[in-house]
């Protein structure tokens, strides 16, 4: 099950970036429940792959403060604070 899951997740990256969903976090859903998957099994990879389903939606909100520090609050009301760099 395993291998054919990871399969499965090959051929979502087939698909052209611009037609996915663009995702907020710093490894893409798809590469976190690849490696968790691949590393731990498929059942840990499921697991995972619920759990970026409840986090990664459309609906999320970002808020940059005034010393350039970056939160994102997602879906589930998890908070994510990160410090932006200057481009």
């Amino acid at each position: 099950m395993r291998w054919l899951f990871i399969s499965l997740i090959h051929i979502y990256w087939i698909i052209p970036k611009k037609w996915r969903r663009r995702c907020i976090f710093k490894h893409s859903c798809s590469k976190y429940v690849y490696q968790t998957t691949k590393e731990q099994g498929f059942l840990t990879g499921i697991r995972a792959l619920k759990q970026r389903m409840k986090q990664c939606t459309p609906y999320y909100g970002v808020y940059i403060g005034d010393d350039q520090e970056e939160w994102i609050i997602l879906r589930d009301n998890e908070v994510i604070a990160r410090r932006l760099t200057n481009v």
